[in-house]
């Protein structure tokens, strides 16, 4: 099995906030798969039998192109973009090139960036292709109930045990894939792209236009349209989310919609490190882990939220809401968001663990 250590910097971890507060920028998920599992299916399938010690930038969506181009270079030896991006070196580093060098390699293709939480959704329809691959490669579907309407020619494949009741499935896009376990209940419609993860429900009548995925043990409703949920968080009343990515055991209550585009359709502004950011005419929601709204929220276009934020319904909330704030904007107590975390956690059968406590306790003094 090949060596492979993925390499950022700060600077890149903060610009990815909030989903960076509790993991690894390697280690967010685009699709099912994070950018880490990814690497790991890809580089043994561009290099069978090879063994290789390789370090790559957190920062690049990984393909079997880049794959045998990293697995090509020697010892010491670095891959870099057209644009001057830093790729890969060969062996261990613990440092990012600045530039590239005489005995450097150009890759000659284009690369897929992850910089900032909005390049989880613009590129997140080439994660769900990928993750169909690699999921669905050399196997075989599970049968489709005949009073399942599909219409489009990229397949629809189901894992043992998915439920799908009669319900309409559009593959004229991208394909789409149902986890083992989850259930697809009467009268969705679903437009692919789209991923559900395992034992994930998407519930009567809900509407779903891809891209979107939702990982493992989350529950949809309502309407959602070109967004990424994170494992355990739930969306599954009527409302509206759109153009919007969100972290793990987050919920939103009955009602709660975002806006996605400016009532001008001028360009949505999100401050980054302090600095504001034109993204585009799209942009919903950046919600931090174990966030949650009451019923009937309305959340502004490009509204970042940090973790275990309490979001009220008085009116639209500021754009930028740091970790630990209650429903009135006061300061969140430690110990009582402690335990609503875990009493949320104990709903999907999970629990807090201590090393948990430990990471959000360090966000708690830091993200203020």
């Amino acid at each position: 099995m090949s060596n492979l250590t993925f390499l950022d910097n700060a600077a890149h971890r903060q610009n990815l906030y909030p989903f960076t507060l509790l993991r690894e920028a390697i280690d967010l998920p685009l699709g099912l798969l994070t950018l880490r599992e990814k690497w790991s299916a890809l580089f043994p399938a561009a290099h069978p039998k090879k063994k290789f010690s390789r370090t790559i930038a957190t920062a690049i969506l990984p393909d079997f192109e880049r794959c045998q181009a990293i697995g090509s270079l020697k010892t010491e030896q670095s891959l870099f973009s057209k644009e001057g991006q830093w790729i890969a070196s060969g062996g261990q580093i613990d440092r990012i090139p600045k530039k590239a060098t005489a005995t450097d390699m150009i890759f000659p293709g284009s690369i897929s960036l992850i910089k900032y939480p909005w390049d989880l959704l613009d590129q997140l329809g080439r994660g769900i292709q990928l993750d169909f691959s690699i999921l669905t490669k050399g196997r075989k579907s599970a049968s489709l109930p005949q009073s399942v309407v599909v219409n489009g020619e990229f397949p629809v494949f189901l894992e043992k045990g998915a439920r799908v009741m009669p319900c309409f499935l559009n593959t004229e896009a991208g394909p789409i894939y149902i986890g083992k376990g989850a259930e697809v209940q009467e009268g969705v419609m679903i437009r692919g792209p789209f991923l559900l993860g395992d034992r994930s429900v998407v519930k009567m009548g809900a509407k779903i236009y891809g891209p979107t995925a939702a990982g493992e043990h989350c529950l949809l409703g309502g309407e959602i349209k070109r967004s990424l949920l994170f494992p355990f968080s739930n969306k599954a009343h009527e409302g509206y989310m759109g153009d919007s990515v969100i972290g793990s055991w987050c919920n939103w209550g009955a009602g709660t919609s975002n806006s996605n585009l400016k009532n001008t359709a001028g360009d949505i502004e999100i401050e980054v490190g302090g600095v504001k950011l034109a993204v585009g005419q799209k942009a919903g929601v950046y919600m931090g882990d174990h966030s949650r709204t009451v019923i009937n929220s309305s959340l502004n276009s490009g509204t970042v939220i940090g973790v275990s934020v309490q979001v009220g319904n008085e009116g639209l909330p500021p754009k930028r809401m740091p970790s630990f704030r209650w429903i009135d904007g006061s300061r969140y107590r430690f110990q009582a968001a402690m335990n609503h975390i875990r009493q949320w956690k104990v709903l999907k059968g999970q629990e807090l663990t201590s090393e948990e406590i430990d990471r959000l306790k360090k966000i708690y003094k830091t993200d203020k």
